[in-house]
């Protein structure tokens, strides 16, 4: 007879798992750790076993209840100590979440995908605090896939894009990088969305730039120019997920 053998969880859900095992072992039994947290106990059972995405029930059970961050649920740091504001700077509660759209779109980190409908697939939490230090708390957003290898290594194939679709105009040049992990300078852009740094040169042109040296960069002006539609500037993004 033939054993099936347990499907391995990707590695985020894997992490996410071991997390959620690690915070709710001390509370006993599966049953007992549910009951205290407020959540069915399916759920917590296959968050245990990486079988779920992180939800916005689950994740508030778990912050309110046991008093981690949400970014340390999310994957985002390894400090579960939730943040404090300081010298009287006012930060969104990590508990709160903005839902945003999840289009049906790819942007394509290549020569560009053709998206004959724009749909909205799924609607997905966001930490609201997170928003909030990206300087996009009320931003109109929206996640999208990347496709293609153009802006690797920075940007993988199938990658989630926050979109801050507020941010359609090219300023005279990208500001300057508040830290390395900063990318004040990658759009969506054009009417087969892509995914580029995007800057303007001194005749007023714009310069598309991929991450991978592979790809040559390219000079909008003329037609070109005057067709070119920014969605957007991408705020955020997880190779991961």
């Amino acid at each position: 007879m033939t054993k099936m053998r347990r499907k391995v969880p990707p590695e985020h859900l894997a992490e996410f798992a071991r997390r959620v095992c690690e915070l709710t072992d001390p509370l006993g039994s599966v049953a007992n750790a549910a009951r205290i947290l407020g959540v069915p106990d399916n759920t917590l059972r296959r968050a245990r076993a990486g079988e779920n995405e992180p939800q916005a029930p689950l994740l508030l059970a778990l912050s309110e209840k046991l008093g981690v961050s949400m970014s340390y649920l999310l994957g985002v740091d390894d400090d579960p100590t939730p943040q404090i504001a300081t010298h009287g700077e006012k930060r969104a509660p990590e508990t709160q979440f903005a839902v945003v759209p999840h289009l049906d779109v790819r942007a394509a980190a290549g020569p560009g995908s053709v998206n004959h409908i724009v749909a909205v697939k799924e609607r997905l939490a966001f930490p609201a605090w997170m928003l909030h230090k990206l300087g996009a708390a009320k931003a109109k957003l929206a996640f999208m896939r990347a496709s293609g290898d153009s802006m690797l290594p920075t940007i993988a194939d199938g990658a989630l894009l926050l979109v801050n679709e507020s941010e359609t105009d090219l300023p005279p040049r990208p500001p300057p990088r508040k830290s390395d992990w900063d990318h004040p300078d990658i759009y969506v852009f054009g009417d087969e969305p892509r995914v580029k740094r995007l800057r303007r040169n001194g005749k007023g042109e714009i310069v598309v730039i991929s991450d991978n040296l592979a790809y040559d960069p390219e000079i909008l002006r003329g037609p070109e120019l005057k067709r070119c539609i920014i969605h957007g500037r991408v705020i955020w993004w997880d190779n991961r997920l």
